[in-house]
């Protein structure tokens, strides 16, 4: 079962897909439209302006029991919603607003384009952007807006806006930066090592880069050493040679976007082992083709050849592998992902498996955001071929999956996700606990240097007692754009 587990362990399969990049947007400050002047609801005002945001979305609640009709009330917990992340709140609290009220359907622009319905904000922000391009706000959401999706550069021209108009602002400095940055080419060198009770190690050190060519390519290398061992005479370790296998990857590629929704990726390297007693080279690589088809729903569909890097005998065993990763939004509250997949091996074995989430949004605070949700997967292997990969005939695993993202400040935040449940393949004789925890700190959200810092853990009751595998690692990584200045934002 280990290539199973350390998948888990490893944190390949996400609890919530997008909660990081949902919460990394509430750092940034929505321009505020709240009156100066003394108003009725004066301390829920005050409040909002100190950051309490919770406090003031409480205050202005008790006011509007009292005063349901005062509109620019209700315009306003709009946007105590919106800062708190609840996305969907405010939009709820805009519907009931005509489409002829202009500072309602700006605001409710401007929701949409935090919730990523990048679509549905263009259509209520364009018509206001087009009949005053110089207005602060409305370029303001305008660059919001076009800076999603393959082509971040759209949204320059409305962030010069921006900065002509009130240059010092701060929500100007914090929307430069949000823009700017899926401009930016980067370098990130990665270490990590995972463990687990099998008596399997891999150690890793990987650096990469993604280089800015236009505004279609980019530039895509990477090169990976790794250390894969396990206990002499085991069913993981090597059938000859050592106890453990080096391995040393090379790789190239590039990705092109042809328009603002789609995306093409073509990745192709070469991986090199050795035993000790001789090395095995082998083309490997990706196909990727991605799509934003709506703003609820995209895809990508991967053809992909690599390495079954479960264990050091597993790494001898290639896999051509075809997946379709599937996300769907129907609400701004629910999230639906799944992946599909079916591999060929070389050593007579083919799989087919599916793993698939739902995720709703429980709560949304000035700290801390939650999600709760189901996990169900799926997996059939035409044979158990003993070559130190798990290959059942009928997998299935059911958990209730939770995800967090606790914001540390602007900077920094904290993702921290979970899944328990059960699990059975055609050996077990019941269902036994699966359980697997993740947590991933990042440091430098929006600055060139980033640093993340990751931990895994799952735990598994078999047929053979209990199993438990631990992953942890860094990523070191630097951005930078400074061969093209005008797009690159003062880190101040």
């Amino acid at each position: 079962m280990t290539s199973r587990r350390r998948r888990f362990a490893g944190g390949r399969a996400r609890i919530s897909v997008g909660l990081l990049a949902g919460a990394l947007a509430c750092a940034l400050p929505l321009a505020p439209a709240l009156a100066q002047d003394a108003v009725a609801y004066q301390p829920a005002l005050d409040a909002a302006w100190a950051g309490r945001t919770a406090e003031a979305l409480q205050l202005i609640n008790a006011y509007l029991v009292e005063h349901p009709d005062d509109h620019a009330a209700q315009l306003d917990r709009a946007r105590f919603l919106a800062w708190l992340g609840d996305y969907a709140g405010a939009d709820d609290a805009l519907a009931g607003f005509g489409s002829e009220d202009v500072e309602a359907t700006a605001l409710r622009a401007r929701v949409l384009a935090w919730a990523g319905r990048r679509d549905a904000a263009l259509a209520l922000n364009a018509p206001l952007y087009a009949a005053d391009p110089e207005d602060y706000e409305n370029a303001w959401t305008q660059a919001l807006i076009l800076r999603q999706g393959e082509w971040p550069h759209q949204a320059l021209p409305a962030l010069a806006t921006v900065q002509a108009v009130k240059p010092d602002e701060k929500d100007s400095v914090d929307l430069a930066k949000s823009v700017r940055l899926p401009l930016f080419s980067s370098v990130g060198l990665a270490p990590s090592l995972y463990t687990d009770s099998d008596d399997i190690e891999i150690r890793s050190l990987a650096i990469d880069t993604n280089l800015w060519l236009s505004d279609r390519w980019r530039l895509l290398a990477g090169a990976t050493r790794r250390q894969h061992s396990a206990a002499f005479g085991s069913a993981f370790a090597p059938l000859l040679g050592d106890n453990h296998v080096d391995e040393g990857r090379v790789g190239l590629g590039l990705r092109f976007a042809p328009t603002a929704d789609t995306a093409l990726e073509l990745w192709l390297g070469n991986s090199r082992i050795d035993n000790g007693i001789g090395s095995d080279g082998e083309t490997i690589g990706h196909l990727q083709f991605s799509q934003r088809a709506t703003d609820a729903f995209s895809y990508a569909l991967t053809y992909d050849r690599d390495r079954v890097d479960a264990s050091p005998r597993a790494l001898a065993v290639m896999r051509d592998g075809l997946a379709l990763d599937l996300a769907w939004t129907p609400t701004l509250r629910d999230r639906f992902d799944a992946r599909i997949a079916a591999d060929d091996f070389d050593d007579d074995n083919s799989r087919t498996s599916v793993l698939a989430s739902y995720m709703r949004a429980i709560h949304r605070g000035e700290h801390v955001m939650f999600d709760l949700g189901l996990q169900a997967e799926g997996q059939h292997n035409s044979r158990n071929t003993d070559n130190g990969y798990y290959s059942p005939d009928d997998y299935r695993r059911y958990a209730v999956a939770a995800s967090s993202y606790v914001t540390l400040g602007e900077e920094a935040g904290l993702y921290l996700s979970a899944a328990l449940g059960q699990q059975k393949d055609e050996t077990f004789d019941s269902w036994k606990r699966a359980t697997d925890l993740r947590a991933e700190l990042t440091i430098g959200i929006f600055s060139h240097w980033q640093l993340v810092g990751s931990a895994g853990y799952s735990q598994r009751l078999n047929q053979f007692g209990r199993y438990e595998g631990t992953s942890v690692g860094l990523e070191l990584r630097y951005r930078f754009c400074e061969f093209r200045a005008d797009r690159c934002p003062v880190v101040r």
